[in-house]
């Protein structure tokens, strides 16, 4: 089931842009896309149908957030009851053969960790199959989790962050996204939302609320609302309504523009700076936004 509710706007003071940013939609819990509440921790991809077979879906954004329907409802299962076997991901205390694991605890997307059976070794970058957020489990080693997951349910394993919630930690070329009420802990890969060079089947740049990750992607277009930060197509941030023409949501889909070309297809809108003057990391200094001047 996806989740779809909103919930807060948020000013992150880059150029003085307000930025929707409620959950990020990543890997849906049925294996597809499904959605997970961004929390704006610096250290990437979506809800469930209620079953645990895979079907098309965008994600939390989350996906599977932030971002960007409604959802049946979802009555847990005795082994889905909260504070049932549950665990720490950051420590990874299960018993042997088990590893600790993000799942639906009687929600709409994962909410909690428990201990779920290991059944494979894969790591970083290799194949795996996700048995949706009900059950939790995939064949990633301790440590990974299967994301970018496609229709059927396969995907490639991520690592999971380690050290700790204030100083978490991921190799070069991560970042670490930690949703979901601390049930998610991803290192998603990094990326630019001007070049678009996420490589991942399905997925794109999008702003989580602190540093730009590799997330499944969204299909709404160019000036059309969405509810979460991965919801809009590749090459858009979901954006509050105050800072775009004629939007007819809380918030819409706004194009990335270069500041030194600025090309903005949407009437009354201009290039804008994301970031602050001196604030914007190596490589993104030329990052702007489409939106209305001084807004």
């Amino acid at each position: 089931m996806s989740k779809r509710h909103l919930t807060n706007f948020i000013s992150v003071g880059l150029g003085g842009v307000l930025v929707f940013a409620a959950c990020s939609k990543e890997e849906q819990t049925d294996g597809t896309t499904a959605t997970t509440v961004a929390n704006n921790s610096s250290g990437d991809g979506d809800g469930d149908t209620g079953d645990e077979t895979s079907d098309s879906g965008k994600d939390s954004g989350d996906d599977d957030t932030e971002p960007t329907t409604s959802d049946p409802g979802f009555v847990p299962t005795e082994g889905d009851i909260p504070g049932a076997n549950t665990c720490d991901p950051w420590a990874q205390d299960c018993p042997e053969g088990e590893k600790c694991a993000a799942y639906n605890a009687g929600s709409d997307t994962w909410n909690a960790s428990k201990c779920v059976p290991l059944q494979g070794t894969a790591q970083t970058g290799d194949m795996c199959t996700y048995d949706g957020a009900n059950a939790g489990t995939d064949d990633c080693d301790v440590g990974f989790m299967c994301y970018y997951t496609n229709e059927e349910a396969v995907g490639i394993c991520v690592p999971l962050c380690t050290g700790s919630a204030d100083d978490p930690l991921c190799e070069e070329q991560f970042n670490c996204s930690i949703s979901n009420d601390g049930s998610l802990l991803l290192c998603l890969y990094s990326c630019d939302p001007l070049l678009q060079d996420c490589s991942q089947e399905g997925a794109a740049c999008f702003w989580d609320g602190a540093q730009f990750n590799c997330d499944p992607a969204g299909d709404i277009p160019t000036n059309e609302p969405c509810g979460y930060i991965n919801d809009c197509l590749p090459g858009h941030l979901c954006l509050d309504a105050t800072a775009l023409p004629n939007c007819a949501g809380a918030a819409c889909c706004a194009t990335w523009c270069e500041i030194s070309n600025p090309n903005c297809p949407t009437p009354g809108t201009e290039c804008i700076a994301f970031y602050d003057d001196g604030t914007a990391p190596p490589g993104l200094e030329d990052v702007g936004i489409c939106a209305i001047p001084g807004a």
